[in-house]
């Protein structure tokens, strides 16, 4: 599958003809340090790192760059399971076909052996493979070579038949400039532009074997994923660009989270970390729900961290062409819906949908709900419209006194999104009861457009003594500082806390920022 990129580039070095971008995979046996290698060249974490040999399944990329600032090459960087791995799940078949799946599409491959251990016969083996690949260069990386006097121990490498290998260390950030030279000499000599950035990312979670790398296959045309009755599959957090009406997305899969007492090793960890992760990283949150097997303790934990992130969600219940088989579809929707309201009570205004992955079924209808969820996310909204909506909603129900004192909103302001942040700057914070922050979230939802998705709200103190504070008018609890009037030079006047508001806000979000 190819990464999505900009076309009609203009005119000059931008005019040439947008070439698919090139793929370097990295191969090798288990343990030779891949993926540290993969983390190392893309200058993040992205694949997971453990001595446990055959800890990489899946083909994992991402976007890296070599060459100069003034001609950059980028490409796709692509880690791989071990070649001759035995998985302890019974999946060496599945790892192999990823592998060669990547080998076939690659135009340049990364041998990498480990100079520590020498030549092992799993390498001779992986090189044996290698000589069958006829048109794709071939760069062999000893990895590992922390010190130039291991450079010495190299020569028995010559014969795997891959001419002069480069050393490097990616643990002691050893020679990674030359590397990454190396292979922007070797790429094909086409213009290949930065790939365009994508309109959305979603983050697909869920317990293991509810269908996520179903989905994501489905997403991809591809087997992009592998696909196992066995849970746990999945263990990195793998991002697919894919294609949607001509726009690229990023669809995020995750391993299927697990309760801690069913967390078996420093993987399962990992695993569960790493989706925690894509859950911060993405722009709107699939959590994938079996109806067979009902609504989990752990769904809802996984819900409540979402929520605690402020994540545009949708329930997404798949298998259920399993369901709809077992009676009638639309009773049965009915039921699992109200299911669903019951078990996420502080989330109802979040989605549902049913889909089947494995056909394909309503998963367009899914991605441009996702799409919407996004757009609502981002939006701004006039801060006289916003005052207008809090002064209706305090007009319906107004907060209860607390004793002798009466709960204020002075001013409301939105000053983020993605999600939508909203400041209320009232008398007292500690006056309005969280149940009234509620009542007022959900005015937001119903008279604003976020009705699908979290919205975040501060209060702010501001006390009425202060000098530059405009007082409540005729004991309304709003005081809208946000309209302005005219004054005879034709220039808006600035109404009175105006200044002092303006400050506010300003400290208000850098304290948001830091």
């Amino acid at each position: 599958m190819t990464w999505p990129w900009p076309l009609g580039l203009g005119s000059g070095k931008d005019a040439k003809t947008a070439m698919p971008l090139p793929k370097v995979v990295i191969v090798g046996r288990p343990n030779v340090g891949k993926s540290s290698l993969f983390n190392w060249l893309a200058g993040r974490r992205i694949a997971i790192v453990d001595d446990m040999s055959g800890v990489t399944r899946d083909r994992v990329s991402t976007l890296a760059q070599a060459g100069d600032e003034d001609d950059p090459k980028f490409f796709e960087l692509m880690d791989t399971g071990g070649i001759g791995m035995v998985d302890r799940d019974d999946l060496s078949e599945d790892v192999d076909r990823q592998i060669e799946t990547a080998i076939t599409e690659a135009d340049l491959i990364l041998f990498v052996v480990d100079v520590r251990d020498g030549v092992m016969p799993l390498d001779e083996e992986v090189a044996q493979r290698l000589r069958y690949v006829q048109k794709t260069p071939v760069l062999l990386v000893i990895n590992k070579s922390d010190e130039p006097e291991f450079d010495a121990r190299g020569g028995e490498f010559y014969k795997l038949g891959r001419g002069k290998p480069v050393y490097v260390s990616s643990h002691q950030n050893r020679n990674r400039r030359q590397l990454l030279k190396l292979i922007a000499e070797r790429l094909p000599d086409v213009y290949t532009p930065k790939p365009s950035d994508e309109v959305m990312k979603v983050a697909v979670v869920g317990r293991p074997n509810t269908g996520k790398s179903t989905f994501i296959n489905t997403l991809a045309h591809a087997e992009r994923m592998i696909v196992s009755e066995r849970p746990g599959t999945t263990r990195d957090s793998v991002d697919v660009r894919f294609e949607l009406d001509g726009l690229p997305f990023v669809a995020i899969d995750t391993a299927g989270v697990r309760r801690k007492a069913k967390i078996r090793d420093n993987l399962d960890f990992y695993s569960v970390h790493r989706a925690e992760r894509s859950i911060r990283r993405a722009d709107v949150v699939l959590l994938f729900l079996d109806p067979t097997q009902g609504i989990s303790r752990l769904d809802k934990q996984m819900a409540d961290y979402i929520g605690k992130q402020f994540k545009p969600c949708i329930f997404v219940v798949n298998k259920w062409d399993l369901m709809a088989s077992n009676g009638d579809p639309e009773s049965g929707m009915g039921r699992f819906a109200v299911a669903v309201q019951h078990a996420f009570r502080g989330m109802g205004y979040m989605p549902l949908a049913f889909i089947t992955a494995s056909t394909g079924r309503n998963v367009k209808a899914l991605l441009n709900l996702s799409q919407s969820m996004f757009k609502q996310a981002s939006q701004r909204i006039g801060t006289g419209t916003l005052n207008r909506v809090v002064r209706e909603a305090v007009d319906a129900h107004p907060p209860a006194a607390q004793g002798s004192r009466n709960p204020r909103i002075y001013y409301a302001t939105q000053v983020g999104m993605a999600p939508p942040t909203i400041v209320l700057f009232v008398n007292s914070p500690s006056l309005f009861e969280p149940t009234y922050q509620r009542y007022l979230l959900n005015v937001f939802r119903q008279k604003l457009p976020f009705k699908d998705v979290p919205v975040k709200l501060y209060l702010r103190a501001r006390s009425q003594t202060d000098p530059n504070a405009a007082p409540a008018k005729n004991d309304e609890s709003i005081a809208d500082f946000g309209s302005l009037t005219e004054t005879r030079r034709g220039r808006a006047a600035q109404p009175a806390g105006r200044t002092q508001l303006d400050r506010e806000v300003n400290d208000l979000l850098a304290e948001l920022e830091s």
